[in-house]
């Protein structure tokens, strides 16, 4: 499967399954160590651009201020992006929830247990989009569909719950090029402000050719002055899977973010045969891609959490060392790149936190992934960092 396609695969994983908090756990409220001394940024200066827009949009209440934060299944639960971007969007004002990727529907019809999820009926392919209840906020009258294009590829209809078509997205058009990747940006400016719409594969009586309805994700927006907030994660990713995907280098292009965070990193090191190297120079290659792409982009690393080797035929689970050792490659090539790093393995509590998490009930007895409580608490620990590096009372820096 070509590394951009891995955008398109909406299923739920064991993985996926394991985000919601087993019944067996505690009730969350047992105080883990963070030190709140080291929720700090290393390295913050390389955030200085970035919260130079903030402090703008702050004083003049104008403008939007634009995140991508990209990931593995920690960003694709949806709690622990939802977390900072919640706190953001109280202070700056909310320009719309982003960058959403296709998640199925769940097992609790009529809930929404995504930001966007997909179902596929009998006669037609139908993406039904829409908010949580928390999430929802002023709604958004303007969709950005990212979608596969040409000749092969079906249009889609944008409906409103009703069933009222509102607008449509045309797939039916050759590549540039030969051998070009056909990853469309769509954009529908809607006549009302809504918090759902429906995404309806529309056949063309004009050509026989079309077999195909791709999706990649949505930009769900209001053009209203604020945080927009892009969040898109996938299961099992790692660095290579935005550094080799056409689609994410679209992305990237559309959106030119005023900053990027990358959260990855757990999949890279879950494997006995890590090399630090190997990992650093993967990582390397996305941070340049990213550069290329979007150079007045400031990036954020963060340090994977700690975390434990799968039990597999072990009676015990073993404590993951590689996460010790891809914390000191992404501080060291942040320090090369310029980049900031919010450094969650330590804060955290570092090596073997991840059983003092479980026991609080933060985190899943699959000693890496975490309950809706604790990726909530990672959100907004992060989101104080970031507010400590902006410094409520610091003035525009002089340009």
């Amino acid at each position: 499967m070509p590394a951009e396609k891995i955008f398109a695969a909406a299923a739920l994983s064991f993985f996926g399954l394991a985000l919601a908090p087993f019944p067996g756990q505690k009730i969350p409220g047992i105080l883990v160590p963070v030190n709140p001394e080291q929720n700090v940024l290393v390295g913050g200066d390389a955030l200085a651009l970035f919260f130079d827009k903030l402090r703008d949009l702050a004083a003049t209440g104008k403008g939007q201020v634009a995140i991508l934060h990209v990931g593995d299944s920690h960003v694709e639960a949806g709690y622990y992006p939802a977390a900072v971007r919640g706190g953001l969007q109280q202070k700056f004002g909310d320009a719309g929830r982003g960058i959403v990727r296709p998640s199925i529907l769940g097992v609790l019809p009529k809930k929404w247990i995504r930001s966007v999820e997909i179902r596929q009926d009998v006669k037609a392919l139908r993406l039904w989009a829409g908010l949580k209840e928390e999430e929802a906020g002023s709604g958004f009258n303007a969709v950005v569909v990212y979608h596969d294009k040409g000749l092969d590829y079906y249009n889609f209809e944008v409906l409103d719950p009703s069933n009222r078509v509102l607008g449509k997205v045309t797939a039916r058009r050759p590549l540039e090029w030969p051998g070009a990747q056909g990853v469309q940006v769509s954009r529908v400016e809607l006549p009302e402000t809504l918090r759902s719409i429906v995404l309806r594969a529309a056949k063309d009586p004009k050509t026989t050719l079309q077999r195909y309805a791709q999706m990649y994700g949505i930009s769900l927006e209001n053009g209203r002055s604020g945080v927009i907030y892009h969040s898109f994660g996938i299961i099992g990713a790692n660095c290579d899977s935005f550094a080799k995907s056409a689609f994410f280098h679209r992305q990237l292009e559309y959106v030119q973010p005023d900053l990027v965070i990358v959260s990855l990193g757990t999949n890279d090191g879950s494997t006995p045969y890590f090399k630090k190297d190997e990992f650093t120079a993967r990582l390397d290659s996305l941070l340049q891609k990213i550069r290329e792409i979007c150079p007045h982009s400031a990036i954020l690393l963060t340090t994977a959490p700690d975390s434990y080797f799968p039990r597999q035929r072990r009676r015990t689970a073993m404590p993951n060392t590689n996460m010790a050792s891809e914390r000191e490659a992404i501080l060291e090539l942040a320090a090369l790149r310029h980049c900031a790093v919010w450094d969650l393995y330590s804060v955290m509590g570092g090596d073997g936190s991840m059983a003092i998490w479980r026991e609080s009930a933060l985190a899943n007895l699959d000693n890496i992934h975490f309950t809706k409580e604790g990726y909530e608490r990672q959100g907004r620990l992060l989101f104080e960092a970031l507010m400590k590096g902006y410094g409520s009372d610091a003035p525009p820096r002089s340009r």
